[in-house]
């Protein structure tokens, strides 16, 4: 049986959490198939409005879909369950807490591996996340993890070349930054001089780019402010 849009239609959702703006998804629970225990989460777009869903909207849940795919047998990763159409997408349901909601120090030293271990594999095959934060980790109460929130990847392939490979390195130093943020805040002792180093400099020409070009913007807005009082 394929879900599609007209079986999605004819399932009960149990609503996850609703879209946080105009601009997100909203997050529901399925059971699939019917009857067989499993659940799908569904990421829906539909109530979007038309223009940003064809500008922008599904072209996220592609890069989202195209980026789980690649990842398909990744431990640590969700499986893509199905495209009901091109406004949803079913993910592989991983019952576990955010990242976020743990305190500082509170994981084990070989969970935090687990997610290091879980990027370095998307890299060798290719894929970045490009939005790794608290938020986009789970973690069971067995200490299982899941990276989830694809939604900015790239998929490259396993040797990308030239401009291709420059960016691919890029994205992949900006990833290796954020999990060295993690691992400073849940198990510090084992961030690494390089990972210090990367946390205090940058990981990156194009992350050290985007720092200086908001430095560059909040002195323009400190300077408009302090004209503005003075006229």
């Amino acid at each position: 049986m394929r879900l599609d849009r007209r079986a999605l239609d004819g399932l009960k959702l149990q609503s996850l959490h609703a879209a946080r703006n105009w601009s997100k998804a909203d997050v529901a629970l399925i059971e699939w198939p019917p009857d067989s225990g499993q659940r799908v989460v569904i990421k829906d777009l539909r109530r979007r409005p038309l223009w940003f869903r064809l500008l922008y909207g599904r072209h996220t849940l592609t890069r989202e879909w195209n980026a789980m795919k690649s990842l398909h047998d990744l431990e640590g990763v969700p499986l893509a369950v199905a495209r009901p159409d091109a406004d949803s997408l079913a993910i592989e349901f991983f019952d576990g807490a955010p990242l976020v909601t743990f305190a500082p120090a509170s994981l084990a030293p070989e969970v935090v591996a687990h997610i290091e271990q879980v990027m370095h594999a998307a890299h060798a095959r290719g894929v970045t996340h490009g939005d790794l934060h608290r938020s986009n980790v789970l973690v069971s109460q067995d200490g299982s993890v899941a990276v989830i929130d694809w939604a900015s990847a790239c998929v490259f392939g396993a040797a990308p070349r030239s401009l291709k490979a420059r960016t691919f390195a890029e994205l992949c130093a900006l990833d290796r930054r954020a999990v060295a943020k993690i691992k400073a805040r849940y198990a510090p002792h084992t961030v690494s001089p390089a990972e210090q180093e990367m946390l205090l400099h940058g990981s990156s020409g194009l992350y050290r780019g985007i720092k200086s070009l908001r430095r560059v913007l909040d002195w323009a807005r400190g300077h408009r402010k302090k004209a503005s009082r003075k006229t």
